[in-house]
């Protein structure tokens, strides 16, 4: 046995890769602070950072520090005019030549079956048909690069590590800690910014508050479902402050989308943990919330913020949800020309331009304006939609088939696995993307933002999942519990 007093202190970090990654998370953000007008240099302490991480721990934990970093980008100041956002896509490229060196040691290719495998392979093979047809060939090509490095990165490559609990935990960990340090961050600039409803929340990390408000909210869904599922202690005290903390966050990106997305999360989990006390913890929290919310809504200018926005709903000449409907009658134009197959994967932005014409006379007649995003090259604010146009009526099936398989599966191995850690993980996963699925029905969320990273390594969860149970089984028929004996 080691004797603490003589342990390097290299080790108490090498020795526990969360924590390691919660080092990388704070690393970034001191790079925010101190090297913005040195894109170099930001580059190549990323570098140095997954570098070390390869040293220290192997091969195996840089899908960890990659995904811990990937969702968002690094926006830097150059000159006084010139901006470079430096995407972290690129740092994908590295999960690739880090899986196959590890084929190359190995001599093999882990392969983990299971049903929804079939579905995400018909949908990738429909992306690439769609470019044989698509109206906008080079976008589409474009995109289904783009969505490879999602889909294989999110689905296989990340899940790949997690081949036990250890490992999952030390994924929830380091996400907890870094997306924590996100949210702090994101509070310090809307501190410094002043809040407003279109302001800058968390920049340079988040471009878009939409897309920072379903960040978190997949976030909030996690800890959520943990803080429900443990018993009284330290741990669950602690989510229980991040839960605050996270959900008043979502509160002040006031974005619509993700404050309904929540309610229907909420309404998911008390049905999830009706049998159990928590349920009532939740109702009182809920309370408490909705009585401080009146607290703020009376006394603080935030509150009149709020209430416009929820007041702004469902007005249709409101400027936002003006904009949306522009852009979902021009999606249903699209389909309506071309039902079944689309226009091809990733060409919605630029037929947009082809069909905006009649939204124009449209608007002219009935509303007299023009939506403000009428000249910008965008998604169409509805995944359903958009996915209708750009590869018809079969690719939303097939999309939705993907969807159905997916709660399916989470719902059967939910209980079917004994595994207090994977039954929460897949309760949050479920409530995750309850919120990705309701947020996109109004805000640009996919198929090819770079959210869909989180959406897909959601989906690779459950093959990775499936697989830690079976191994389960294994051990357990192979090794039996030995049978008590009374005295």
């Amino acid at each position: 046995m080691s004797n603490p007093l003589t342990t390097s202190p290299l080790s108490v970090w090498t020795s526990r890769p969360d924590r390691l990654a919660a080092g990388v998370g704070v690393l970034i953000l001191i790079a925010v602070f101190f090297v913005l007008n040195s894109p170099l240099l930001f580059i190549g302490l990323m570098l140095g950072i997954i570098g070390a991480v390869a040293l220290w721990a192997g091969f195996e934990y840089i899908p960890l520090v990659v995904f811990l970093q990937v969702a968002f980008s690094i926006e830097m100041q150059i000159t006084e005019t010139t901006r470079l956002t430096v995407p972290t896509e690129l740092l994908i490229p590295l999960l690739f030549l880090a899986f196959g060196i590890i084929v190359l040691i190995q001599g093999k290719i882990t392969y983990r079956p299971s049903p929804l495998n079939a579905a995400v392979i018909v949908l990738y093979v429909m992306m690439i048909v769609s470019w044989r047809y698509s109206l906008a060939p080079v976008s589409t090509l474009k995109a289904i690069i783009r969505d490879t490095g999602y889909i294989v990165a999110g689905y296989y490559l990340i899940p790949l590590y997690i081949r036990s609990e250890r490992q999952l935990r030390h994924l929830l960990f380091g996400c907890l800690g870094v997306h924590t340090l996100l949210v702090f961050y994101g509070f310090f600039t809307q501190l410094l910014g002043g809040f407003h409803i279109y302001g800058d929340v968390a920049q340079p990390f988040f471009i878009e508050h939409c897309i920072y408000a379903a960040f978190i909210t997949i976030s909030f869904a996690f800890i959520l479902a943990y803080y429900l599922s443990l018993e009284a202690g330290p741990l669950r005290f602690l989510l229980g402050v991040l839960t605050v903390i996270f959900g008043a966050a979502i509160i002040l990106t006031f974005v619509r989308a993700a404050w309904i997305s929540v309610f229907f999360l909420l309404l998911f989990y008390l049905f999830q943990f009706r049998y159990k006390k928590s349920s009532v913890d939740l109702i009182v929290m809920l309370i408490v919330v909705l009585l401080l919310g009146i607290v703020v809504v009376i006394t603080t200018d935030i509150g009149g913020m709020i209430l416009d926005r929820l007041d702004s709903i469902t007005d249709t000449k409101y400027t936002a949800n003006l904009d949306r409907i522009d852009r979902w009658k021009i999606a249903l134009q699209i389909w309506g020309d071309h039902p079944y197959l689309g226009v091809g994967w990733g060409a919605y932005p630029d037929l947009y331009f082809v069909y905006a014409p009649y939204s124009q006379f449209f608007f002219d007649a009935f509303f007299n304006v023009i939506p403000y995003s009428a000249y910008l090259r965008m998604g169409a604010h509805n995944i359903y939609l958009e996915l209708l146009a750009e590869v018809g009526l079969i690719g939303l099936m097939i999309y939705l088939l993907l969807i159905y398989v997916f709660f399916r599966r989470a719902i059967f191995l939910q209980h079917k696995i004994q595994n207090p850690l994977y039954r929460t993980f897949l309760i949050g996963a479920q409530g995750a993307m309850i919120t990705y699925l309701i947020h996109a029905f109004v805000n640009n969320l996919g198929p090819s933002d770079k959210i869909s990273l989180t959406f897909w390594f959601i989906l690779g969860m459950i093959p990775t999942l499936e697989a830690l149970h079976r191994a389960e089984e294994k051990k357990n028929a192979d090794h039996p519990p030995l049978p008590s004996t009374s005295q």
